[in-house]
């Protein structure tokens, strides 16, 4: 007898499922009921087709019942709301979006794929017609909708997220004003606040205004959105990107067990009942950093998870590894990308870890178009086992995130980043990659070959206690420096060693750290106690730190 297997959602999560185990089982009868209008869209690309970069709507649908009918032998039903699971019976019950119908279905085996929705945050004044949310391509063509009828000029969004950094540059290349209000420290949280600093200066510097540490009291019908500190701020368009929350509803009904974020699942993506899974955004699966479950709503992990569903289901020996949170998003003329925790979600995690940031060239730099790529590594102090990386520049990111999140997945350490052979050309790399230069960095710390600080360490109590040594040219100095610093170009600094006093420590630091690095080799060899500043001088002015001028 034939195997009925019904999906509950499409797209990633759902549609892989179903074509996956079409492949596997030429005798089951695969049925996906999707709420929405569409069974299998491309998400990620809304924000880009807001703004025309994407020229056609119709290229973000990816695949139509008609085409998993005729390819695939599988039964899509659109706008179709299932309403309850009998665990029992083993039945669901659907209806018509909008209708009243009640129609039942029989399943052996039910996977639930109903991803997340956008968090309508409780402000007075959301259920307005112009405050919307960019998250399906219902919610395109609303907005085009309102840009069409009304005189749009201003636009706030509200959350500093993925969707929020994205829809603003698409707005702004449509040359209407946007602001940006995030309720925390800085814009997209899981990266740490100095990392995000450079994204502040990139918004900033295409005219879209942040407004961080605020929150919205209420949105006004005269298209003003009223922050928290009073703030006033021009709004004839808003976009809540305030985060997703997983769909669970159904789940809780059919009494599935149900974690503070998502439907518990394990290793092969069965619920607390064997014949029902769950995959994608709505599920709460381990961290393979923190080996804690957590939600990671993402289009990879949905669709490697749908897969691993269809495979379980079919007798394949397999299990989930975990999520380790990869991401790449473009802002303006930048790319961030991280994999991992960040050194202060690990810190709330109760981890103390050890990282180095380094500014290698994107490729060589003798090379016409080579840009610094800023990267942050956090790994463990006893093993050196990387735990999170985060990176931002101009070219080259998605690449040193790659195979840094590879990496990570593997469980590799950075005394193993060392031995990386990655592919070089002077267009695409340099013979010392920038992965490999983390390795050399974050290793010479491991080996206690070089004591570092951090720009986050610094202060004009605990400078005073240093003697701070600046190893730039004399021009560089004089554009700005550390408080109290001297200057001993790295050149002619054995030269100069016998200024220097022995019984008092030394701070040295360059642009970048690599002749900070050379001088720390010269200073500590010569009986010094000396430390380098971590990222140099780029790293404390990136943070958003002050200098002082010559």
């Amino acid at each position: 007898m034939s195997k009925k297997v019904i999906i509950v959602g499409g797209v990633a999560g759902g549609m892989s499922a179903a074509a996956r185990l079409r492949r596997l089982d030429e005798s089951a009868e695969i049925t996906v009921f999707e709420q929405g209008p569409y069974a299998s869209y491309a998400n990620c690309g809304i924000p880009y087709a807001l703004g025309n970069v994407i020229k056609d709507d119709d290229s973000l649908i990816l695949h139509t019942p008609k085409y998993f009918k005729e390819r695939f032998n599988i039964d899509v039903y659109l706008n179709t709301e299932v309403t309850e699971i009998d665990r029992t019976n083993e039945k669901i019950s659907t209806r018509t979006v909008g209708g009243t119908e009640i129609r039942q279905f029989d399943y052996d085996k039910l996977i639930l794929s109903q991803g997340s929705e956008a968090i309508r945050p409780p402000i007075e004044g959301e259920a307005q017609s112009h405050v919307v949310t960019l998250r399906t391509p219902q919610d395109l063509q609303q907005i085009r909708g309102l840009m069409l009828d009304r005189d749009i000029c201003s636009v706030c969004i509200i959350g500093g997220g993925f969707v929020g950094l994205e829809a603003a540059e698409n707005l702004r290349a449509m040359n209407f004003e946007v602001s940006i209000i995030e309720q925390l420290p800085h814009v997209l949280p899981p990266v740490d606040a100095d990392m995000a600093e450079i994204l502040h200066a990139e918004l900033k510097r295409h005219g879209v205004d942040v407004f961080l540490h605020d929150g919205v009291r209420r949105i006004e019908r005269s298209h003003v959105v009223l922050a928290s500190n009073g703030r006033e701020i021009p709004a004839e368009l808003v976009i809540l990107a305030a985060g997703m929350r997983a769909r669970t509803g159904l789940a809780e009904q059919a009494g599935l067990e149900v974690g503070p974020r998502g439907v518990k699942v394990d290793s092969h993506m069965e619920t607390s009942d064997e014949d029902v899974y769950a995959v994608g955004d709505m599920v709460e699966t381990e961290h393979a950093v923190l080996k804690q479950p957590r939600v990671v709503a993402l289009g990879g992990p949905a669709n490697r998870q749908g897969r691993l569903a269809a495979d379980d289901m079919s007798g394949k020996l397999v299990h989930y590894r975990g999520n380790i949170g990869t991401v790449v998003c473009k802002v303006f003329d930048l790319t961030v990308g991280f994999a991992g925790l960040s050194v202060s979600a690990l810190r709330d995690a109760g981890r103390e870890p050890l990282w180095v940031t380094v500014h290698p060239p994107s490729h060589a730099a003798y090379f016409p178009g080579s840009h610094p790529i800023t990267i942050k590594a956090a790994f463990e102090k006893n093993t050196g086992r990387i735990l999170g990386v985060q990176a931002v520049g101009r070219a080259g990111v998605d690449k040193r995130i790659d195979v840094l999140a590879t990496a990570i997945q593997a469980g590799m350490t950075v005394f193993d980043l060392e031995h990386l052979e990655l592919g070089y050309a002077p267009p695409y790399s340099s013979a010392k990659d920038p992965v490999n230069m983390v390795g050399f960095v974050a290793s010479n710390v491991m080996r206690g070959d070089y004591r570092i600080v951090h720009a986050e360490d610094l202060s004009l109590k605990k400078l005073s206690d240093w003697q701070v040594v600046d190893v730039r040219s004399a021009e560089e100095f004089a554009t700005g420096h550390l408080p109290n610093a001297v200057n001993l170009a790295i050149d002619t600094l054995r030269d100069h060693v016998d200024t220097l006093d022995k019984a008092i420590p030394v701070l040295v630091y360059c642009y970048v750290g690599y002749r900070g690095y050379l001088a720390y080799r010269i200073l500590s060899q010569k009986g010094f106690n000396v430390v380098n500043l971590d990222g140099g001088l780029k790293a404390v002015i990136d943070g958003g730190f002050k200098l002082q001028s010559s």
